[in-house]
């Protein structure tokens, strides 16, 4: 039974009550009312602590801060030359001092509803003059559904940086890329290139996700490290404009309004890492979406105290843009989405960001939708997210 029949049957009740951050191997359920749950997995005290692992990464989940042979090519109408880890713009800057980026999160699967909706996005980032787009993880729960994802966004046109979060098995997003790639070369692997040197901004990567309880290709997913996290200094030491971290994971807060606070019980799980290097790096502005009921606002600070508004300037701004996906989800205000994206800007030491907020398919866009459905989207097992 795929999430969309779920939700039809009245899954999306429990849904509401759920978020990233439940462990992977737990399914959903659309029971009537609540069961007992199983036991948690031996946990210290509070989920925030599990912090991310010592040692290496799989360097196809968080790629080495490596040079290689160097290569020219053309990514929408800027020629740029990837050289291993870094991707250096080496066209003229545009006449601007600014950087437009489109933030896309969360979308799941490659359903027609979410197919749908993502050229609602893509019109919304055009309407805003963005020139790049960011996803920044959970394309697909498999290869077929991150590459139809991922096509969809890069046939936009616009040069898109894609990494993976907690939901996709690293052989899978690897295979998926590649694909898409062959023939959409504005596609940029941010599980391999960690350092985007762009036009008025510089975007630095941290792909996968710290606590492996809840990833959902278990063993086989991308969990990034300890080393990892304070690797991001080494990588923002040479940066020339501000500097964006693009993660799928959120750093550790405090404040009821953090990037990281999980329903229903309102626990921070940020990786208190995260948040040191964030603090002692100076990085000023990131991207975090993995906790979708956090989702669809920004702070000025890393405790999450201080929400700020749409299009409102700060020298610190973190962004969590929520889930892409369609499926009706209950937020920690209480209000519910059906789908939100979001536009960063950056002009010098200041960014601003707007959300889009995704109205509900009428019946006559549900059949629309069910058209774009890709013949390869297959029955998805029941998942949490």
């Amino acid at each position: 039974m795929n999430r969309r029949i779920l939700t039809a049957v009245g899954a999306a009740a429990l849904l509401a009550a759920c978020s990233d951050n439940k462990p992977a191997a737990e399914p959903e359920k659309a029971a009537p009312a609540p069961a007992p749950k199983a036991a948690a997995p031996a946990a210290p005290a509070s989920d925030a602590s599990v912090a991310s692992v010592p040692g290496k990464s799989d360097p196809e989940c968080v790629g080495p801060i490596d040079t290689a042979v160097p290569e020219t090519r053309t990514i929408g109408d800027r020629t740029v030359e990837v050289n291993g880890y870094r991707l250096t713009v080496k066209s003229a800057e545009d006449a601007d001092e600014k950087a437009v980026v489109g933030v896309l999160a969360n979308l799941n699967e490659a359903s027609g509803e979410n197919l749908f909706n993502l050229e609602r996005y893509l019109g919304f980032f055009r309407e805003n003059g963005a020139e790049m787009i960011v996803v920044a993880g959970d394309s697909g729960q498999d290869r077929a559904n991150i590459e139809a994802v991922l096509r969809k966004v890069a046939a936009s046109g616009l040069p898109v940086l894609a990494i993976a979060g907690n939901r996709e098995a690293r052989a899978d997003y690897v295979d998926a890329v590649a694909a898409v790639q062959k023939d959409q070369p504005n596609l940029i692997n941010g599980n391999r290139v960690r350092y985007v040197d762009w036009d008025d901004a510089d975007f630095v990567t941290l792909p996968g996700y710290h606590d492996p309880r809840y990833i959902h290709a278990s063993g086989a997913g991308c969990q990034y490290s300890k080393e990892d996290v304070g690797a991001l200094k080494k990588l923002t030491a040479a940066a020339n404009d501000a500097v964006v971290l693009v993660a799928h994971g959120q750093p550790l807060g405090t404040a009821p309004t953090a990037l990281d606070v999980i329903a229903p019980d309102k626990k921070h799980v940020g990786d208190p890492n995260l948040t040191t290097v964030l603090e002692t790096a100076g990085i000023p502005f990131g991207i975090f979406p993995n906790i979708k009921e956090a989702g669809g606002i920004a702070v000025a600070d890393l405790a999450g105290e201080k929400v700020l508004a749409d299009g409102t300037a700060s020298e610190k701004l973190f962004l969590n843009p929520g889930a892409a996906d369609s499926i009706e989800w209950t937020m920690n205000d209480g209000t519910t989405s059906v789908g939100t994206a979001a536009i960063l800007a950056i002009e010098g030491k200041q960014a601003t960001h707007r959300i889009y907020r995704a109205a509900k398919l009428s019946d006559a866009e549900k059949a629309q939708a069910a058209k774009l459905a890709p013949a390869l989207e297959q029955p998805a097992t029941a998942q949490t997210e």
